[in-house]
């Protein structure tokens, strides 16, 4: 009779794994896809919220060799792409400088000087439209009898203000897509 062999559950994981069909190459970008794409995007995370300092992105990003560093430098780049908002100006400089530690031939200042002009120009709109409502709306107050210094419209809560600031935002909005794609092509 022969001898029954028990086997080690290595030995048992090895017979399914060499049972299994190979991996197509699609298959395995995209494995290492999930794998390496949140590493890119907490690297990102970490710089954005003053863990990191620009130096500790160099290490970091250095840290991967051929497809592994590609997708974690995509990563990188793209969340710190989407992390550049009108209404976050120091965060969105930050991101901008973070990009910079990719170490690519890219014109950053005058990325920087881009962004920097489109946050001015939308701030002093925005401010023009809010002085514009609060003035409205003081005149309204003082027509109704109520007026001192302890009155203060609230402007910012008013469904008006809030319309003409997101109609005054969609350009301002565009020109900031246009950076973010200029930047997202750069790897």
């Amino acid at each position: 009779m022969e001898e029954e062999k028990i086997k080690s559950a290595l030995e048992i994981a090895m017979e399914k794994v060499a049972k299994m069909a190979d991996l197509t190459p699609q298959e395995i970008r995209e494995q290492k896809e999930r794998e390496y794409r949140p590493r890119g995007e907490v690297t990102a995370n970490k710089y954005l919220s003053h863990v990191y300092k620009n130096v500790d992105l160099a290490v970091e990003l250095n840290k991967y060799q051929g497809e592994e560093d590609e997708i974690v430098r995509k990563a990188f780049l793209s969340f710190l792409c989407r992390a550049i908002q009108l209404d976050e100006a120091d965060k969105s400089l930050r991101a901008i400088e973070g990009i910079q530690a990719l170490d690519i031939a890219f014109d950053f200042d005058r990325v920087k000087g881009e962004f920097e002009e489109i946050s001015s120009a939308f701030n002093q709109e925005r401010e023009k439209t809010y002085q514009k409502l609060e003035d409205s709306q003081r005149e309204i107050l003082n027509g109704l009898g109520i007026s001192g210094s302890a009155v203060r419209p609230n402007v910012k809560e008013n469904a008006s203000f809030q319309n003409e600031l997101n109609q005054m935002r969609a350009p301002y909005d565009m020109r900031i897509d246009k950076l973010k794609d200029k930047m997202l092509y750069l790897i």
